[in-house]
């Protein structure tokens, strides 16, 4: 991603994250890899209910302007209950929840791209973007649980709210070294 609309996007370090909260989950690494921040944890708290969510909160620093992010995903395990960003969000004990973004909402510019076991297949195009408490066929969270899953995810900011970063939260769901998130190739502009 070099630029948009002629602004040009800036790939997301260590040094630009404000904090890394962290609930029901294990961090694995949290630095710079090949010039771009790389997030790795384990989700350690199966079964549902609140107590049994999981999930981290990345808030970058304000020290540039922006207004759009995009984010690479990756994950194994399986969750009937997840979100990424959601106001609905599981894992809000980190707090803010919707990572102070805008809801997802394709005709405003976010998007899902490079899907890989997501909403690239038939079956799970109709499920909802960035959240899901369910045990519905089109749920892709359900399915492929040692296979590694992964999108890009474009989002909006809200401008109007303090800092914000990435959220993402599971319950209802697999637990252990076999339910991991990587968060990588940040990018704001």
């Amino acid at each position: 991603m070099a630029s948009h609309y002629n602004q040009r996007a800036r790939r997301v370090l260590a040094s630009d994250i404000s904090s890394v909260t962290l609930y029901n989950t294990t961090m694995t690494r949290n630095w710079d890899v090949e010039g771009s921040f790389v997030f790795e944890g384990y989700h350690t708290t199966a079964g549902c209910g609140t107590a049994q969510d999981s999930g981290f909160l990345i808030l970058l620093k304000d020290t540039i302007p922006w207004t759009k992010m995009c984010f690479k995903w990756q994950g194994t395990g399986t969750a009937s209950c997840w979100s990424f960003s959601d106001s609905t969000a599981h894992a809000s004990a980190t707090g803010t929840p919707t990572g102070n973004m805008h809801p997802y909402n394709e005709a405003s510019g976010d998007r899902l791209h490079d899907n890989y076991l997501t909403w690239e297949q038939a079956a799970y195009q109709p499920h909802n973007r960035t959240t899901a408490c369910d045990n519905q066929a089109d749920n892709f969270f359900r399915f492929n649980s040692a296979l590694l899953k992964r999108f890009r995810m474009t989002r909006r900011r809200s401008t109007t709210s303090s800092l914000s970063g990435i959220h993402h939260g599971r319950s209802c769901s697999s637990a252990g070294i076999g339910s991991i998130s990587i968060i990588s190739e940040i990018f704001i502009w």
